[in-house]
């Protein structure tokens, strides 16, 4: 190899380095993380997904508040009409979205507030997700029934 050439691919070794180290951190990273972004018509929401049946009992209750353009999507192990959410412990108001296996809105319950417990709310028809939003946030997102939404 030419003397001349030798810093220029210490270079682009260094530059593959540091790439590669990049994307296992943020592939690492990704995978421990529970959060991810869902889109609707108009905004991009930041969910944290949850998929065990303790992390769904606990949901957001006990939690003092959920940032704007937040939520929590739950993914549920079967499609079912007996998917319902509660207000267990919980100190601020919710809209409560449904979807189905295709992610396509079922039905929302607006405005819940914490002092329905132990009231439960159910999907219209059997739902694969349901995701948990700011009071109002269904609204101002665009979501409504038969609207897609994309995770």
């Amino acid at each position: 190899m030419e003397p001349n050439k030798k810093p220029l691919h210490l270079f682009i070794g260094l530059i593959l380095l540091f790439f590669g180290g990049w994307a296992v951190i943020n592939g690492i990273s990704s995978i421990t993380d529970s959060k991810s972004r869902l889109y609707t018509p108009n905004k991009s929401i930041v969910v944290e997904k949850v998929d065990t049946p303790e992390l769904k009992y606990l949901g957001l209750s006990l939690r003092e508040e959920l940032d704007s353009n937040s939520g929590m999507l739950f993914v549920f192990e079967t499609t079912s009409d007996k998917n319902c959410l509660v207000m267990r412990d919980m100190k601020f108001s919710l809209d409560m979205v449904w979807l189905d296996e295709n992610k396509k809105v079922i039905n929302i319950a607006v405005n819940v507030e914490p002092e329905s417990y132990p009231e439960s709310f159910c999907p219209s028809s059997p739902a694969k997700y349901a995701l948990e939003i700011n009071a109002g946030f269904a609204s101002e997102a665009e979501i409504a029934p038969g609207v897609s939404l994309k995770f």
